[in-house]
Order: C-alpha cells, then structure tokens, then sequence
C-alpha cells in the first residue's frame, strides 16, 4: 500500500534513509550520514510538501520525499531492495506530475542507472558543498 506519511512514521524512514545512504554512498564516510539523521528527523522529512511511504504486509519499506516538482529522496530499506519497490514508489510520484526532477550524487552508478531506465535525462553535474561530491542534475517529463 503506498499512503501519505503520518507524524509517527519519520523516525523508521529516517532510520531507512541512513541505512540505504550508507549502502548506497560507500564514496561518503559513514559519518557523515550519521551526523545528518537528526537533521532528516527534525527538519527535512517533516518540512517536506510531500512524503510518501511504501507498506508491504504492514512494514513501511521505503518512501518518497517530493516538495513540487522535486525529488528530493527515494529510498528502500537495503533488507528488501531490488525487488521492484523503488519503481513501484517512481510510478506514484511520476503519475502526479507532469515534470520530475531529482540530484543523484554521480559516482552512485546504480542509482543513474535506475532513473535512466525510468526516462529521466541528465541536465548537468555540479559539486555538492557538504561532500564535495558531484551531483547530476536529472529531468523527467511525461
């Protein structure tokens, strides 16, 4: 079932967020995430326009954080990723908008792969400050 987020969801998705950042961003030290689950927790799940989650036989597994056209995460828990979850939680956001857009740190190969495969394009690379990694800048339009 995907559903919209509830107050007492953000501490499990937050929790997902840092152990699939973690898996996902092996160029990043661990710590830097650790150091930024606060932050998911007080500020950016809760102040996002649009979260939504992925429940699976009553488990929240994954979610969505958009604020208008922006993506700003997708994320499934590492346990039960590369089971189709991602796309199925991609197709809800995208069958909201005309226009998608979303930053994937660039060196996280299977990531780009994943939003090429949706039909997302590259608009450029810049560095990301907090990391000093780059970033690809990708588009969706239906």
């Amino acid at each position: 079932m995907i559903r919209p987020a509830t107050a007492e969801d953000i501490p499990l998705l937050a929790d997902i967020w840092l152990r699939a950042s973690v898996r996902a961003h092996d160029f990043i030290p661990e710590t830097f995430w650790v150091s930024r689950a606060e932050l998911m927790v007080q500020e950016r799940l809760p102040q996002a326009e649009e979260v939504t989650v992925l429940e699976v036989e009553g488990r929240v597994i994954g979610f969505t954080a958009l604020d208008g056209d922006h993506l700003q995460a997708l994320f499934i828990d590492p346990r039960v990723q590369r089971y189709g979850h991602g796309s199925r939680l991609m197709a809800h956001a995208m069958s909201g908008h005309e226009r998608l857009t979303l930053s994937v740190y660039s060196r996280n190969v299977r990531a780009v792969s994943f939003y090429h495969r949706l039909g997302f394009h590259a608009v450029e690379e810049r560095l990301e400050p907090l990391t000093g990694e780059n970033e690809t800048l990708m588009a969706w339009d239906r």
